[in-house]
């Protein structure tokens, strides 16, 4: 008798994972996370390099640190514009803490990170996020924005 309701739930669950769309869909959230989660290691290194290495194709991001407002950047700008912050400030933690596929051609989506980190010689310490547009492009995430926002 259990089977008897058993077996149409996994026909539904089934059904919606080969629908077009369910499956892709799964998988490019994972994906993403896994990016996001690789973006936050290396925010957390202090990594400029590795991250800009994640820039798309053309090379350009999108990027806003702290206020200064946004600009879209080569990636040796962005570089050095990532080395100069993680100069400024030490890093106390750094956390993936949402990401979302917003769909679209190409497919985007984004992620944001909880940074928490101190000036340089101060023990106060400030907590900022930090929000990454990504695009799926040549088989995998790459980063087109990043804003630092308080």
């Amino acid at each position: 008798m259990k089977t008897n309701r058993i077996f149409p739930l996994l026909v539904a669950l089934l059904m919606g994972l080969l629908a077009p769309g369910g499956l892709a869909a799964q998988q490019d959230a994972s994906s993403l996370a896994g990016f996001v989660a690789n973006v936050s290691r290396l925010w957390a290194a202090g990594d400029a390099d590795g991250i800009v290495a994640l820039a798309p194709a053309d090379g350009r991001i999108l990027l806003d640190l702290a206020g200064e407002g946004p600009g879209e950047v080569q990636p040796r700008n962005a570089a050095a514009a990532l080395r100069r912050l993680f100069g400024e400030r030490e890093n106390v933690s750094v956390r993936a803490s949402r990401v979302t596929v917003s769909g679209g051609t190409p497919l985007r989506g984004f992620g944001e990170l909880t940074w928490i980190a101190r000036p340089r010689g101060v023990t106060d310490t400030l907590s900022s996020v930090v929000y990454i547009g990504a695009v799926w492009e040549d088989g995998g995430w790459h980063i087109r924005e990043l804003r630092v926002l308080r």
